[in-house]
């Protein structure tokens, strides 16, 4: 019984190793195809930045979210 357990816990782990990779080798590569991550990318190199070593600190203050949402949600009164 304890040795089906060890086996089930390392085909999880082996599992989650080989989705985490396929994840982070094919996934995300892919996502520099689409449009709003491609334009982003873009920005950043033609300002100098490698949008691969970003800090935000270091940029100007990027857009969160709309300005129409700032005049109907008061986040601390």
């Amino acid at each position: 019984m304890k040795v089906l357990s060890q086996y089930a816990a390392m085909l999880r782990l082996t599992l989650g190793a080989m989705i985490t990779t396929v994840v982070w080798c094919v996934l995300l590569p892919r996502l520099l195809d689409v449009g709003p991550v491609r334009e982003h990318v873009a920005l950043m190199e033609e300002r100098g930045v490698n949008p691969a070593a970003m800090y935000y600190t270091e940029l100007e203050q990027l857009p969160l979210r709309p300005v129409w949402i700032e005049k109907v949600i008061v986040l601390w009164p």
